[in-house]
């Protein structure tokens, strides 16, 4: 590719045939020694750019680069929908409404409809417990849409 560059091979190739001694190459080499590492510095930060573009904010590739980097082994991190429950509310014997309240059970606040989460990002508490908590939320700030809403919760 055009961003391979060799420059012990390039300066051997620039360097006339009649010139081409042990010392001479030396020499050029050193002087070519800033441009190779800045060349070096920049390949690195390619690979790092095109592996930050092999994502996006789909829930399947925002998964894909949770589990990447906080869990690449056992990969336990998931992303799921709120459960957007129906809140059932207790009335009080002046609203004149039925007292009937059936079986309830208590959910979180953010699985109820109307509320402002749009998913949930389950990660093992074991993870959490490593402090990775603050790098997991700038990863999904950084691929999430704007206006999206999350809540992590520790499973």
């Amino acid at each position: 590719m055009w961003y391979k560059i060799d420059f012990d091979k390039l300066i051997l190739l620039l360097l006339p045939t009649f010139l081409r001694k042990p010392v001479l190459f030396g020499y050029l080499k050193s002087l070519v020694a800033p441009i190779t590492s800045l060349y070096h510095r920049w390949s690195l930060l390619r690979d790092d750019n095109l592996e930050i573009l092999k994502y996006n904010s789909q829930r399947c590739y925002l998964r894909g680069a949770l589990n990447d980097r906080y869990d690449p082994d056992e990969r336990r991190i998931t992303i799921s929908n709120t459960s957007n429950k129906v809140q059932d509310y207790i009335y009080t014997f002046g609203e004149n409404t039925p007292v009937s309240l059936g079986t309830m059970f208590i959910e979180s606040a953010f699985n109820y409809a109307g509320t402002t989460v749009d998913f949930i990002v389950n990660v093992p508490q074991q993870i959490i417990a490593m402090k990775k908590q603050p790098a997991i939320e700038a990863t999904i700030e950084f691929y999430a849409l704007a206006g999206k809403s999350y809540k992590i919760v520790a499973v």
